[in-house]
């Protein structure tokens, strides 16, 4: 009986136009390791990996050859810590990060679209957390909306 409903539900959603899928129209896009002005180094080839791994789930591949550029620079990087231990190490706090994305037409080398994204994650040790896993966090997140950038931009 339950398969009988699926089947239903899901003839129903197939003559509505109802699709299952990515929405990106680019099946290759160039995608370049990112720029850091930050103090803080490696963090821009951790973002790269990131969206390479967003951009495979749409299945985009990374293609020197592509008409879509997509071109990132990490602006800024802060850790601020908000409470420290007795011996001054980070207990509470989060990891900022700014970065810029162009996407580019390559043919024509024209800007399509220019944004500057901001994303953070706290951490708390006593909650097994880390910096580390709040950083993480971030680069996730960012990637996510990078790749939504290609969804909505085009």
């Amino acid at each position: 009986m339950r398969f009988l409903i699926a089947s239903a539900g899901a003839v129903v959603l197939a003559g509505c136009g109802y699709t299952v899928g990515g929405l990106i129209e680019h099946r290759a896009v160039y995608l370049p390791i990112f720029g850091s002005e930050s103090e803080r180094r490696e963090h821009e080839f951790d973002l790269h990996r990131a969206v390479s791994r967003e951009l495979m789930t749409q299945g985009v591949t990374n293609n020197s050859d592509a008409d879509l550029e997509v071109r990132g620079k990490i602006l800024d990087i802060t850790e601020p810590t908000l409470v420290e231990d007795p011996a001054d190490r980070p207990q509470v706090g989060s990891v900022v990060f700014r970065v810029e994305i162009t996407l580019i037409s390559r043919p024509s080398g024209k800007e399509i679209a220019k944004r500057v994204l901001e994303e953070s994650a706290p951490f708390t040790v006593p909650r097994f957390e880390s910096r580390d896993t709040a950083r993480q966090a971030v680069i996730d997140r960012l990637a996510r909306r990078i790749v939504s950038m290609l969804e909505k931009e085009l």
